[in-house]
């Protein structure tokens, strides 16, 4: 049988109390910001804990900072808001060895947010080439090693703690598919995941345009503008904001990223401008 871990980002943790809370019955790695540097080890139910405690930010980083450590087959991104199956381990491994090719398996999580519903699929195929990819990081299970041989990594500039508050998964997920991995995606479900609370996103607004702007210049230069439009009109159903002021922010986000300023930089400086100007 393949090994297992997961690789969960956390923040201002003090103990492995997560362990329980996400329902863990497996080898994981969290990697936790907080204000100090240490590294602990819990041995439980015949599995192992660690956990990477730095004074760094960015949820890039610590996702980095968990794939450094990681060491089994067969790994599962996660946030420390999800709440596990007890099955978990072995779903995820029992999808792996039906499909031998797969580098990565995208799974389905349950969620009580209305705006932020999980794409869930009838069953488990391979992922279209070209077909779009709306998943979040905490969806993803892939093979260590074909990650590894790639070399894919988390931008620092985009994420939960970043420049760019939102967009790191898309980054992962565009650069593993331009480094030709196999990704399936997967009927089961293997919990339930909580956005009561969310480090960067408030809503489709200004902020939210302005970081989705970044991404598409980040990742889509030669036809960003493109994608802006066809997000724009995507979004029709999920906010009241006018579409002419969806590419408005879109296209400050491009401006912005240009200059590496963030959403409340880039609005200072325009502030500051306008004041010179008077």
């Amino acid at each position: 049988m393949p090994s297992f871990e997961i690789l969960c980002t956390t923040m201002h943790q003090t103990d492995f109390s997560k362990i329980g809370e996400m329902n863990i019955h497996s080898d994981i790695v969290l990697a936790n910001q907080a204000d100090t540097t240490n590294y602990t080890q819990l041995e439980f139910e015949g599995h192992t804990a660690k956990m990477i405690t730095t004074a760094t930010r960015g949820v890039g980083i610590n996702r980095n900072l968990s794939l450094t450590y990681a060491s089994a087959d067969i790994c599962l991104f996660a946030d420390d808001d999800v709440v596990y199956h007890n099955d978990l381990e072995k779903t995820v491994v029992s999808e792996f060895n039906k499909h031998p090719d797969a580098d990565i398996i995208v799974f389905h999580l349950e969620t009580d947010s209305i705006e932020r519903q999980q794409k869930k699929y009838t069953k488990t195929k391979k992922h279209l080439r070209f077909a779009r990819m709306p998943w979040g990081t905490f969806r993803i299970a892939f093979r260590l090693n074909a990650v590894k041989k790639a070399n894919i990594w988390f931008t620092p500039l985009f994420g939960g703690g970043c420049v760019f508050p939102c967009g790191e998964d898309s980054f992962w997920l565009n650069d593993a598919k331009k480094a030709g991995l196999t990704f399936y995606v997967s009927k089961e479900t293997i919990g339930k995941v909580s956005f009561d609370t969310s480090s960067w996103f408030s809503g489709y607004n200004e902020k939210y345009f302005y970081a989705r702007g970044a991404f598409y210049s980040a990742v889509h230069s030669k036809t960003d503008s493109l994608w802006m439009r066809y997000f724009a009109w995507r979004t029709r159903k999920m906010c009241y904001m006018p579409y002419r002021d969806k590419i408005k922010w879109m296209k400050n986000g491009r401006d912005g990223y240009n200059q590496m300023l963030s959403y409340e930089n880039y609005i200072a400086k325009c502030c500051q401008n306008e004041e010179t100007q008077k």
